[in-house]
């Protein structure tokens, strides 16, 4: 839908009726139309719709079905249908955009394309559909009209309610950009360092080890594909372990001796002295990332700590320790990503121009 809707305008023959005429008298043309579709003109003008008819046919049944649905806006005998929507519009007072149109036929196409919906009924024309916005599911004089009127009125509903929304999503982008511009005025010196101990790591032949909870267990997993795989360039694999993934340790950690082990004991297991270990806690204060930092220190390997800005545990068992500057949850971890991206680039160029 290309503008909020005000009017639905249809054409008569094979949307309003089902396109038959039965003759009264040998002489006079009557058209049957749907109750449903007689009731939901109704409705739409009691939701404040404009409602207006357009037809190529100019005849007594076309006058009779007007008056009988109240219609007064109505443009008889025109073929022209694109040219029609456009005197329509004027005369409703609204734009093309505001304007949903329902044809089923060749000569309606043109209308369809140009109105701000376009709607066809299920046994319209093979080019009336592919004009069409959307096909609809009932036949012309079946319920296409009151289909379309429900359509509309659910849309305009839901573009209503949907302002809220927009300002509530503009809001949070907002204070994303602002917990943004905080880590680029100052944060950038630690972020350097985990570089450089990234970096370090790698020309000695050493890995790293990564891991968090949640939201944090997946940017673990994500940054130790980045350096398995490869970031922006080609590159050799460099070695680094998401301590995240292995469903039968961690169940089997965490059921034989307790949950808060499940990465120290990996790292005592995999770690070595030299290697890098990385613990992931929005919060700070998550007992299996400290167990982890822990069980690091132990063993001789270089801990670093990604967090947020409240005071926490993590920052005393870290070589070096991020603060995303944000007490949020969400703004934290956008921020985590940010700058695992942003070391992983740095990283990868150094590497890379030194073997170059």
């Amino acid at each position: 839908m290309r503008g909020f809707i005000k009017a639905i305008v249809c054409d008569i023959d094979g949307v309003l009726t089902d396109g038959r005429a039965l003759l009264v008298d040998g002489k006079t043309e009557a058209k049957q139309v749907f109750f449903r579709d007689l009731d939901a003109i109704f409705r739409a003008r009691r939701e404040g719709l404009k409602v207006a008819f357009l037809t190529a046919e100019s005849t007594a049944a076309v006058d009779r079905i007007s008056d009988r649905f109240e219609v007064k806006h109505v443009v008889r005998g025109m073929k022209d249908k694109d040219a029609g929507l456009n005197k329509l519009a004027g005369d409703l007072g609204v734009d093309l955009a505001s304007i949903c149109y329902i044809g089923d036929g060749d000569r309606d196409a043109a209308a369809l394309e140009i109105a701000g919906l376009g709607l066809a009924p299920s046994d319209a024309s093979t080019a009336a559909k592919a004009a069409a916005d959307r096909v609809l599911s009932n036949p012309g004089g079946g319920g296409a009209v009151a289909e379309a009127v429900n359509l509309v009125i659910i849309m305009r509903d839901m573009a209503e309610n949907r302002k809220p929304l927009v300002d509530g999503i503009a809001s949070i982008v907002e204070d994303s950009i602002i917990a943004h511009r905080s880590l680029n005025e100052r944060h950038l010196e630690v972020l350097a360092e985990v570089a450089q101990a990234m970096i370090g790591t790698i020309r000695s032949g050493h890995k790293m080890l990564l891991f968090g909870n949640g939201g944090s267990a997946a940017d673990a997993q994500h940054i130790a594909g980045e350096l398995v795989g490869r970031f922006l360039k080609e590159s050799p694999p460099w070695a680094a372990i998401a301590l995240t993934t292995d469903s039968s340790v961690l169940t089997c950690v965490g059921n034989d001796w307790d949950y808060s082990r499940i990465f120290s004991r990996q790292v005592r297991a995999l770690g070595k002295s030299g290697d890098l270990v990385a613990g992931i806690s929005t919060s700070g204060n998550s007992p299996n990332v400290l167990k982890g930092l822990e069980a690091a220190r132990e063993i001789g390997a270089t801990t670093i700590g990604f967090t947020g800005a409240k005071p926490a545990k993590i920052k005393k068992l870290c070589d070096i320790c991020f603060q995303a500057p944000s007490q949020s949850t969400p703004r934290i971890q956008e921020l985590h990503i940010l700058a695992w991206h942003a070391v992983c680039e740095l990283v990868e160029s150094a590497i890379l121009d030194q073997e170059g």
